[in-house]
Formats: structure tokens, sequence, C-alpha cells
């Protein structure tokens, strides 16, 4: 079974743009056999937006469009987030009505808005959690309730959908199967290591900062949007200049970052454990595995069944111990291949097989 030839609305809480993330590259893999509609989270609410939701489509591709629309009343209770969403929601509705679009199939990744598949024309819908959200929000005691399946990243997150009870899937991350064998693109730092992502809270910069001591010939390049703005201790690691062996650049275009990764000597995943959203997996991982490269970070529970592959550890001085061994002598050779052929049991090809059953099954 395929998901092929279908209007697919995405919802997210991360807009389009060059970093990427799982719904991201669901849209674009999607987009490759439907008509795929990202819907950008809105903007803050402010007073002009009592005049509509003014929603727009804009083409990213030609069966890929970006949707922006803009919240019409402020979520101040359950009575205006209702009503807001379905204004909002019929403002959509009419929109892709008019350009000839129905029989929608809804995967939604934001837990915060849009929480009536019904109300956008979706005949079968799925909440897809890669996160482990925290159940207080408005938009959170709405979706769960109201969409056909749950779809999830770990077995470690059915616990909090079961009272719901929806149909489960659960699915890894994934790689898109394009970027098996990229070709380095040489950033300047011989022998370095490599993390993408949000340099935010959710990073442990105090192993980074005793990683940076520990190793001061080690290059370590950090490649992801600075959301550490005013933290001290991020500020000094990232932007002082103080550690002349930590770089950070700036977030690059999705497609471009395998050519970064196949450079690195290593990866890294430096996540504070003590964070519940950090202790499942990080998005990542499958990238980093699909060129090859080791990864030292601390111990996440998706990949307990590949710890062979990588250097997962939350005792500080243990992994920066591993770390120091795998710079003095290299690791085992045929690590890479392994690490390479898992990987492809991993791509989008085999998540949206997955999804499709799951979806399209007889309610």
């Amino acid at each position: 079974m395929r998901l092929e030839n279908r209007t697919i609305l995405i919802t997210s809480n991360e807009p389009w743009g060059d970093v990427w993330y799982s719904k991201h590259n669901y849209a674009n893999e999607l987009a490759k056999d439907n008509d795929v509609i990202f819907i950008d989270p809105p903007g803050r609410w402010r007073p002009a937006a009592l005049a509509g939701a003014a929603p727009v489509l804009l083409p990213i591709s030609p069966q890929l469009h970006v949707l922006r629309y803009r919240n019409v009343l402020p979520a101040l209770n359950m009575a205006l987030f209702r009503l807001n969403n379905r204004i909002v929601s019929r403002a959509i509705r009419m929109l892709l009505r008019s350009t000839g679009r129905k029989e929608n199939l809804l995967l939604a990744f934001d837990p915060f808005r849009l929480v009536d598949p019904a109300q956008l024309d979706a005949e079968r819908s799925a909440f897809f959690a890669v996160d482990a959200h925290v159940m207080t929000t408005l938009g959170e005691r709405c979706i769960y309730r109201n969409v056909d399946k749950i779809i999830n990243i770990s077995p470690a997150l059915n616990e909090r959908y079961l009272p719901f009870g929806k149909p489960m899937l659960t699915l890894d991350h994934a790689i898109p199967a394009d970027q098996f064998g990229t070709k380095p693109k040489p950033t300047g730092h011989a022998g370095h290591g490599l993390f993408v992502g949000n340099l935010d809270a959710r990073l442990d910069l105090p192993f980074i900062r005793r990683m940076a001591e520990t190793f001061p010939n080690v290059p370590f390049v950090f490649i992801g949007p600075y959301a550490l703005h005013g933290r001290p201790e991020a500020d000094l690691l990232f932007r002082s200049g103080a550690f002349r062996n930590v770089h950070h650049h700036d977030s690059v275009p999705f497609k471009e970052l395998g050519g970064y990764i196949a450079d690195a000597s290593f990866c890294l995943a430096p996540l504070n454990v003590q964070d519940p959203r950090n202790a499942i997996s990080h998005h990542k991982i499958f990238h980093y595995l699909a060129l090859g490269k080791p990864v030292f970070s601390p111990v996440f529970s998706a990949y307990l069944p590949i710890a062979d592959l990588l250097y997962m550890n939350n005792d500080a001085d243990a992994l920066l111990a591993q770390l120091a061994e795998f710079l003095r002598q290299g690791e085992a050779p045929e690590l890479t291949a392994k690490r390479i052929s898992f990987a492809r049991t991993r791509t989008y090809d085999h998540n949206l097989a997955a999804i499709a059953n799951f979806l399209l099954a007889p309610k």
C-alpha cells in the first residue's frame, strides 16, 4: 500500500526553511507522489488579526506548498481557543476547496494548533509524536482525542497516549535514501567532531565545555541556529572566542548537511538527558550512521538495540575516556559498514510504507 495521488496536510510547530526536522523531510518525501500542504505555525497574535486568518499558499515545488495563516483570536482560555480553531480551520478549508483540493489526509506534527481534522476536510488523520510533549497545552487536550490514530518514535511514548484509546504505530526517525554515499564538503577543520541541530537549552553545556578543555587540539564544529543568547556559559563557549577549538556555523540547507557529516571524523549528540525529551532519541543519529560515522552521546533509549554501533554513556568521565581512546587508535573498520547497513533499514521509504498500511487500513 502506498500514499499517492492524495492531498496531504502536514501541520508543523516549526516553519518551513533551511533547517529540516522530521516533518520537513516527510513533506519533501510525500510530495514525490502527492500534493502536500505544509502548514507553518502562525506568529504571535496581534489585534490586526481580528480582520481574518488570511491564509495563503506559497509554492516550494510543483507538488509542495507552504500554507501560512494568522490566529484570529488569542488563546486566553479554552472557549477562545476552540472558537479560533473553528475560524482558522474554516478559512483554510475554504482556501483549499477553492483550489480544488479535498479528501485530505492530515499528518499533525503540531500538538498546539489546528486540532480538529474534520474541520480541515481530513478523511483520515494521525498525530505524529516526535517529542515527549508535556500534555499541558490547550491543543494537546483536544488533538489526541480528535485524530484517528497516533504515530510515535519510541515505545517509551506509548504509555502517555494509551488513555486516548487510539491505534498506535511506533516508527524510528528516518533518513532520506539519497543521503547515502554523500561526498564530503570540506569545512577546513581536520579531524573534527560535528554536531548538527539547534543550539538551545537541550544541550549539555557543562559536558561540551569539559570536552573542549580535555581535547584542546580537536576542533568541535556545531552547525545550527543559535538559541542561547544571554546564557553566559553558552556565549563563552560559542561566541567569545575563548575556546579556539569550538566553532559555530549557522544552519545550512538540509540537502547540504550530508557533505558536512561526511567530512567529519566523528559526530556528537551532547544532549542533557536530565530533560526527559532528550533521553529517547536524537533526530540526526541516522543521518550520522548513514555516512558511517561514530557518534558520542548520552544513552538514548531508542538506540539501545544498536548500542554496539554507537558510543553512548551517561557518565561524562566514561564518555570522554571513550572519545580519547577513539582519537588515539580509531575503531574497528567494519563498524562503518555496519552503521551504513543498519541505516538503510531506516529510510523514509521504509517508514512511508508502514504509515500507508497503518493509515489506509479500513476504519
